[in-house]
């Protein structure tokens, strides 16, 4: 749930870092070839491609520390200073081909890159490096995948050369391929052998190509469990406002059903919900892949608890959707649940015991029986609930990004927990943020399948970045997820960039084309307060989003807003009508978020009706209060909310 807040952090820390080595050394001159060998590659241009595109999104940024022609210029950075120009820059993307035409036909038998790790500036040795020859520069020979030899989790700021020898192919052009989680430096590509065709060089085997899906993971697809428009719902633990923890029955309706401003249900909604951790855990530490701040087995319990509480999250949501049902008059209506699975984090070596044996989390057998207790933790929840309304179809990976550089057995931790909940009868998915670390990867690393975030909401990429995030998610057979700010409720450039996701959707295909998951604000969510919002502006987003889920939005070309939708002052409007029987309308208005609470007392003080408490966002809320098993009379109803409170009176009349 934290969003691409990392990635601007990882920025800051990279630019300071480059200040701080920008008197580095001078090049030298790169290795020499074995006896009897030349560079073939030496001072060749070359082009570069990345699996998908970054030109509206890392693009700019890459391009500060990359000049044309220096990974074939016979030069190789002389330290492990990665502001050397020497060192070449590639930001995520998935990966990079570099291909060189020689000219003419080659013997090729050795090829080889450097590259560099500096891992407190997010700078990795790739995963695998993998070299092909061609002799038409359409039909490829995979001759070499090497893989790191020192680990990706390693904290030495040092170098490491990628080379596969011994070969003797005859080849014009050639190609390394190198994945890219975070960023890579390179400093020299190397292609050693001999002009011409020489002895009895031979034209290697074609390698099939690798193929992409080039669709958008369907909505209803079965790798997702049948959803196709998935909510997320944050739970578990929030020190500073424990009641944001517990979603209720009336907060999760209008995610289940369609409210109509009247308040009346008219339609479904969203057909799934993800409940998932804030991030922050009781202990301290961090849900998140986060070696410094892990979690410990007591964490896990509590956001379990909290999960399956008897009052709030599924109970709640189980109550909606029962609602929901009869309204629509559908009673064989399930809501689709997805739960979340904390990072075990290797740096935990004092986990907690489960059947009697202590857990150390930095041995990949204790991450396996760690996750699989969770997973078996949840079945047997679920089934002692009894839950009546709700379908549980799947996991959640908790972590955005895969652990390559946190964990050494993140490949086959991950493999083992999606072959254990496959053998379950559900499925794991995984919501990675923009060209995160093995996103291109989502489906050999154990996932069933994947939404991707764009982060539009969260940067400062063009809006074009949603084109481009969209294009590679229907390369790669993923969803995509729509994100609102949690600001958007008060900034009208926040609710414009929503809109934008809503429009490239049509544009591209994506509304009716591909699963999605929504992210929201939490306690009780921006949806809800929309959905029950009176000011129009508020409540446009409510609409919009179940016209989009409904495949009806129509794009919006410009959000025209008059005024900044927040209140100036705390209000309680008069009830109407009054007198009244037996209903009648209360307008509240919140000029800040935060506890509030509206009830209705008799003239002897007592409170006789909670109308609402909780959370609420700043904004216009409607009360449509029914009185009818009261008696006849005078009662005063009161808005509080911190220091501020005001009381009115109404009648009652039968």
């Amino acid at each position: 749930m934290t969003k691409s807040v990392s990635l601007s952090k990882l920025t800051a820390v990279f630019a300071s870092l480059l200040v701080a080595f920008a008197t580095a050394s001078a090049a030298t001159p790169a290795p020499a070839p074995p006896q009897g060998m030349v560079d073939l590659v030496l001072g060749k241009p070359y082009t570069i491609t990345s699996l998908v595109s970054i030109a509206y999104s890392f693009g700019p940024s890459e391009a500060s520390y990359y000049t044309p022609g220096a990974l074939t210029d016979g030069q190789i950075a002389s330290s492990v200073a990665f502001s050397d120009p020497e060192w070449q820059e590639f930001t995520r993307g998935g990966a990079r081909s570099l291909v060189i035409d020689m000219g003419e036909v080659n013997t090729v038998h050795q090829m080889q890159e450097r590259f560099l790790n500096y891992p407190s500036a997010g700078i990795y040795f790739p995963r695998t490096v993998t070299y092909s020859l061609s002799m038409n520069d359409t039909d490829w020979s995979v001759v070499g995948i090497v893989n790191s030899s020192i680990p990706l989790t390693s904290k030495v700021n040092q170098t490491q050369t990628y080379a596969v020898s011994g070969l003797n192919y005859q080849a014009r052009y050639v190609k390394m391929t190198f994945t890219v989680d975070v960023n890579e430096f390179a400093d020299e590509f190397q292609v050693f052998g001999d002009s011409g065709v020489v002895g009895n060089a031979t034209i290697p085997k074609i390698t099939p190509p690798v193929t992409y899906p080039n669709a958008y993971l369907a909505p209803g697809s079965p790798q997702v469990g049948g959803i196709r428009n998935m909510v997320l719902i944050p739970n578990g633990y929030y020190s500073a406002n424990p009641a944001i923890e517990n979603n209720t029955v009336s907060q999760l309706i209008p995610y289940v059903g369609y409210q109509s401003p009247s308040g009346a249900i008219t339609d479904f909604m969203f057909d799934a919900v993800l409940f998932t951790p804030y991030g922050a855990a009781p202990s301290g530490g961090n849900y998140g892949d986060n070696n410094s701040t892990p979690t410990n087995m007591s964490d896990w319990v509590y956001f379990l608890d909290n999960t399956f509480s008897p009052t709030y999250n599924l109970a709640a949501l189980d109550s909606a959707t029962a609602v929901v049902k009869k309204d629509l008059n559908d009673p064989s209506y399930k809501e689709k649940v997805e739960i979340a699975i904390p990072y075990p984090c290797p740096s935990d070596t004092d986990f907690g015991t489960i059947n009697g044996t202590q857990e150390d989390l930095s041995k990949l057998a204790d991450q396996e029986q760690v996750l699989s207790w969770y997973v078996d933790q949840v079945l047997s929840r679920w089934d002692s609930a009894g839950y009546t309304n709700l379908k549980l179809v799947g996991f959640y990976w908790y972590s955005e990004s895969a652990g390559f550089a946190v964990n050494d057995s993140e490949i086959a931790m991950l493999n083992y927990i999606g072959n254990y909940i496959t053998g379950k009868g559900k499925v794991l998915n995984w919501i990675p943020f923009k060209d995160a670390s093995g996103f291109a990867d989502w489906s050999t690393l154990g996932f069933d399948g994947a939404w991707m975030q764009p982060n539009y909401s969260f940067s400062s990429y063009p809006p074009q970045e949603l084109a481009e995030t969209a294009a590679a998610c229907k390369k790669l057979g993923m969803g995509i997820e729509l994100e609102i700010h949690w600001n958007a409720l008060t900034d009208s450039t926040l609710r414009d960039k929503y809109y934008q996701y809503l429009n490239y959707g049509v544009a591209d295909g994506y509304m009716t084309g591909a699963t999605h998951a929504y992210y929201q604000n939490s306690g009780p969510g921006t949806f809800y307060t929309c959905a029950e919002s009176t000011n129009p502006i508020l409540r446009k987003i409510y609409d919009a989003t179940y016209q989009f889920i409904k495949g009806i939005y129509e794009p919006i070309t410009a959000v025209s807003e008059s005024a900044d939708p927040v209140p100036q002052k705390f209000n309680l409007g008069n009830n109407y009508p009054n007198p009244f029987n037996p209903t009648t309308t209360i307008n509240v208005t919140l000029a800040k978020s935060g506890m509030m609470s509206l009830r209705i007392y008799n003239v002897l003080g007592q409170l006789v009706k909670v109308v609402d408490q909780g959370f609420k966002a700043a904004g216009l809320y409607k009360y449509n209060v029914n009185m009818d098993n009261f008696a006849s009379g005078v009662y005063f109803y009161r808005l509080q909310q911190g220091n501020n409170f005001m009381t009115k009176k109404m009648l009652l009349l039968k």
